[in-house]
């Protein structure tokens, strides 16, 4: 319970810290305290100091004063181990509800070798490496909602150099993770419906040619000259032009009873039409993007679906 305590106590210092001092582990925001084993050493030192002056052991006095630096020394690595350490986060663009790999680029701020490292999301999964001058550190983290978030808090530990003096402390990253909904293929339908309103609202179209018209034809189709003329309903036959490349996605339209899973069809077809390289564009109420293929286009538009409202 003490225990407990204790840690909840530090941990309340060290978040209070690291909100002033985000994406930088410094003296600030970092502590280093003797583990058990330290703690046992340590009243070892002290009896076995104790112990050589009553009994005028100069032997085990010189034993102990060894001892003693030794330990002070750890303690001075271990505070150097953890010092002056940045951290950037690489991707802040992920869907939910799917394992994802949040990358971080870790950076020693001097030239000095930083070995035997722990790093941890939220005190999940720990991993333990050796940070000569910079690396490169992913996680596989689970988001289960959409929505704008705070990064994942990072843990820093170190027990490094004899295992005896435990450094740790917190990293708050100042950037944002925009988690966008998962993406789910529509079903064919709804992508043929989008395809064949996308065709109806088509004006890049040429002229071809003149054919005898049938019923039920398409009274704007129909050329009334020729009527005129032969007293027979003759139709205008147009061709599409191959630069005509852009598709709209309205998201009202392709979920009208689920919020959710329309954005999440929504972005599947932001997706499948960047990889196909079409101009495409989303539609919401009265927001309508522009149109484009680009990497950029395409994560500003996952960006705005990530905190867009029913």
């Amino acid at each position: 319970m003490i225990n407990k305590n204790w840690e909840i106590f530090i941990n309340k210092h060290l978040e209070k810290k690291s909100k002033i001092q985000k994406n930088f582990l410094t003296k600030k925001n970092l502590y280093i305290f003797p583990n058990l084993n330290g703690f046992k050493l340590g009243i070892f030192i002290f009896f076995s100091f104790a112990s050589s002056i009553f009994y005028q052991n100069n032997v085990g006095l010189l034993v102990s004063i060894i001892i003693f630096i030794i330990y002070f020394i750890s303690i001075i690595i271990s505070y150097q181990n953890l010092d002056a350490i940045k951290i950037e986060p690489l991707n802040c663009l992920v869907p939910n509800n799917k394992n994802v790999y949040l990358s971080f680029f870790v950076e020693a701020l001097n030239n000095r070798q930083r070995l035997n490292l722990n790093m941890s999301l939220n005190k999940n999964k720990i991993i333990n490496f050796d940070l000569l001058s910079n690396k490169k550190i992913d996680f596989v983290y689970f988001f289960p909602k959409r929505g704008i978030q705070n990064m994942p808090q990072i843990n820093l530990t170190s027990l490094f150099p004899f295992g005896i003096t435990r450094a740790f402390g917190l990293v708050k990253l100042r950037q944002k993770i925009y988690v966008y909904p998962e993406p789910i293929k529509p079903p064919s339908i709804i992508i043929n419906n989008l395809k064949h309103q996308n065709f109806l609202n088509d004006e890049d179209y040429e002229f071809d040619n003149i054919e005898e018209g049938k019923s039920g034809e398409n009274l704007s189709r129909i050329s009334w000259k020729h009527y005129s003329i032969m007293k027979k309903l003759f139709t205008k036959k147009f061709i599409t032009l191959n630069n005509n490349n852009k598709v709209l996605i309205d998201i009202e339209k392709l979920n009208r009873s689920n919020f959710e899973l329309s954005l999440s069809y929504a972005v599947y077809l932001i997706e499948y039409y960047y990889n196909q390289k079409k101009n495409f564009a989303i539609k919401y109420q009265k927001f309508v993007s522009n149109y484009s293929n680009s990497l950029k286009h395409k994560n500003k538009l996952l960006k705005y679906i990530t905190n867009v409202q029913a």
